[in-house]
């Protein structure tokens, strides 16, 4: 394995995913300014879930949800989906800076970051689209619309889980072989 390769790869993933938590909070934060301003060419979406577990809604008077409605229920929800995502960019590149300084992965301290991250990662894409619907419904007032679903994110939370428990296995292997020998 070439390491020398290997620690330049972690050094420019860190600065990457650094510079993109910086951008998102920049860019985002600009464009709050614009709105609040009262900029009618900026506004915020939320797409939703890619799978929706559980999807209702409906109104009592038969009026339709608006895009004025829908673009500040968006805004208000963005501000956290902006939170999450920085800090999960921002720890990604401390764990790559990590390895590019030359630590190990098989340590108790970088595996249970890295399960801190992707409970982040799992918990976050269960909540956010909860929260999106509740701030939907109350904005809403003649009905509702709640979903319930799931995203990458979630994939990606289950893998870098996995991945920790890797690595705490590694480290216990790690253990029993130091004690054998």
């Amino acid at each position: 394995m070439n390491i020398k390769r290997f620690r330049r790869v972690c050094n420019a993933s860190s600065v990457v995913l650094k510079s993109f938590a910086v951008l998102v909070i920049v860019v985002t934060s600009m464009s709050l300014f614009q709105v609040l301003q009262g900029n009618s060419n900026v506004w915020f979406t939320y797409d939703g879930p890619s799978f929706a577990v559980f999807s209702s809604g409906g109104s009592m008077n038969g009026y339709p949800i608006t895009d004025a409605e829908y673009r500040l229920a968006a805004a208000i929800i963005v501000s956290l989906i902006v939170l999450v995502t920085s800090y999960v960019f921002w720890k990604g590149g401390q764990l790559f800076k990590r390895l590019a300084n030359g630590e190990t992965p098989f340590n108790p301290l970088f595996a249970r970051s890295l399960k801190r991250l992707s409970l982040i990662l799992i918990i976050s894409d269960i909540l956010i689209p909860i929260l999106h619907s509740i701030t939907l419904s109350v904005i809403y007032q003649d009905g509702h619309e709640f979903i319930i679903g799931l995203t990458s994110s979630f994939v990606i939370g289950i893998i870098l889980y996995a991945i920790s428990e890797i690595f705490y296995y590694g480290i216990e292997l790690q253990q029993l072989a130091d004690e054998t020998v």
